[in-house]
């Protein structure tokens, strides 16, 4: 999306804000991945250009005004001032305008690319004279992306976890050393990884932006808050911990205190609300004003084992679970209520990580078993499954399996046989697309970025490595080696 697009689209989703629209402001920002500001900090310059330019004030300037972010978690979410439909059909549109893994739509192909051909048809008609048809179809030409380490950070010990700012512009990695680290997307795009790999991130761009202390124990999951620029992190010593990343602060503001050790978080669409897994066999949903838990009120709908991971859909609407008790559980949002679950759907082996795709119809899912696997949520049909041999060398299931979608779930990234390497899938032909080889020890975590190619994979060498997509580049290169020519010639 062009800048000129976002800012557009950040006018949209400040003004629908400020009059009182806050879920569809919701949706276009999850769409748009556009953080979403909160009530009482939005803009009203949409409305002030419109009238502007209605009385012949000016145009649509796109200068200051926009109030992207805001540190207050405080937020007041008014569902119910819902307008009229007047705008609902533009707002889904924009909801739409990415192309979601669907299976049911024979047309979709994934690429970059077009190819057309044309066919020519002879007919005759009611004079009997001879008339010549040609029909043009365009198809889309796969283009596989090829990954490319560009950046490189280092823990003291394992790399555990790690995850992208929903608007893409930020990473953060999570270590057993009790350390995360925040990274800044663009200044590792344009880094020249020319220094040596043991040595610390001491580089004149600094992507590396701030390290913060605070947990006591390993960390296992990370999140960002969908609209402040709050860091959220989970940890075995029990607590999930917020930090404000545009501070300068290396300690967490606030702290939420669980009775057990926190396995997974992931933070509601909203903001205000976000989902615990613990050692503890029920889930929690912790309100992040007021702390406030919530857990599901029926007994026989919880797991029976630890949770490994917690994941909510695109609108929040529904939200995954996997668990040490070999279940995987699918919930409604709205009521904690217990919508279906996948008994044993890797072979008697624990489910580690769980994601809905962006339309929620399927879920992707992956286990000790050594298999990926895709399920349709409505009916819970197996679609396919992809083996990865991560544990069967040994004959242990010792290693974790880490799997998720690229940013238009056109590919899946997941573990390799090999233990250091990191592998690359298609996720309509099952393909080994790429093997991303680099780490000195075991992959553990793979995060992808909601908004371009780019991966994090977190690694047992106590690195994780930053990768992008080189296609793009090159892309990128040509035509700007293009657009030079046409300068100097002109």
């Amino acid at each position: 999306m062009k800048e000129e697009q976002r800012d557009l689209y950040s006018l949209i989703i400040n003004q629908l804000v400020h009059d009182g629209y806050l879920s569809e402001a919701t949706k276009i920002s999850e769409s748009t991945m556009i953080p979403c500001p909160i009530k009482g900090e939005a803009s009203n310059k949409l409305f002030s250009l419109y009238q502007s330019t209605i009385s012949g004030g000016g145009g649509l300037g796109m200068h200051g005004g926009i109030n992207r972010t805001s540190s207050n978690m405080d937020i007041d979410d008014d569902s119910s001032a819902i307008g009229s439909s007047g705008g609902k059909n533009f707002i889904e549109d924009i909801i739409n305008m990415k192309e979601c893994l669907d299976f049911d739509d024979p047309t979709q192909q994934q690429s970059n690319g077009t190819s057309s051909t044309t066919n020519t048809t002879n007919t005759t008609n009611s004079d009997g004279d001879e008339e010549t048809t040609t029909t043009t179809t365009t198809e889309k030409i796969q283009q596989q992306p090829n990954f490319i380490t560009k950046f490189i950070t280092t823990h003291k010990n394992a790399c555990r976890c790690a995850k992208f700012s929903w608007d893409g512009k930020f990473v953060a990695t999570g270590s057993s050393d009790t350390s995360i680290k925040l990274l800044d997307v663009n200044k590792m795009r344009n880094y020249n990884q020319t220094k040596n790999e043991t040595t610390e991130d001491s580089a004149p761009s600094r992507p590396v932006i701030r390290t913060f202390y605070d947990h006591t124990m390993p960390i296992n999951d990370l999140d960002f808050h969908p609209s402040a620029p709050i860091l959220s992190s989970a940890s075995k010593d029990g607590t999930i911990r917020f930090y404000d990343y545009k501070s300068s602060l290396k300690r967490s503001f606030k702290y939420i205190q669980d009775t057990h050790g926190i396995r997974s978080i992931n933070f509601h669409p909203c903001g205000d609300l976000i989902l615990a897994g613990t050692d503890h066999q029920m889930i929690r949903l912790y309100n992040v004003n007021t702390f406030q838990s919530f857990t599901a009120r029926k007994i026989n709908e919880h797991h029976h084992g630890s949770i490994n991971q917690v994941r909510f859909s695109l609108d929040g609407s529904i939200f995954a679970s996997c668990s040490k008790d070999n279940t995987i559980k699918i919930w409604d949002s709205n009521n904690f209520s217990l919508i279906s679950t996948l008994n044993s759907p890797h072979n008697g082996k624990e489910p580690t990580t769980v994601q809905i795709s962006r339309n929620q119809k399927y879920l992707l899912s992956c286990g000790r078993d050594s298999m990926i696997k895709l399920w349709e949520i409505t009916s819970g049909r197996l679609i396919y499954s992809i083996n990865t041999g991560v544990n069967q060398s040994g004959g242990q299931n010792k290693n974790r399996i880490s799997a998720t979608f690229n940013y238009t779930e056109d590919y899946i990234i997941t573990n390799d046989e090999q233990p250091s390497v990191a592998v690359v899938y298609n996720s309509r032909t099952k393909e080994q697309v790429q093997k991303l080889t680099g780490h000195n020890n075991t992959v553990r975590y793979i995060a992808a970025s909601p908004v371009e190619n780019a991966l994090m994979t977190c690694s047992l060498d106590h690195r994780g490595r930053f990768w992008t997509d080189d296609t793009l580049s090159l892309s990128s290169n040509t035509t700007n080696n293009i657009v030079n020519k046409l300068d100097i010639d002109i």
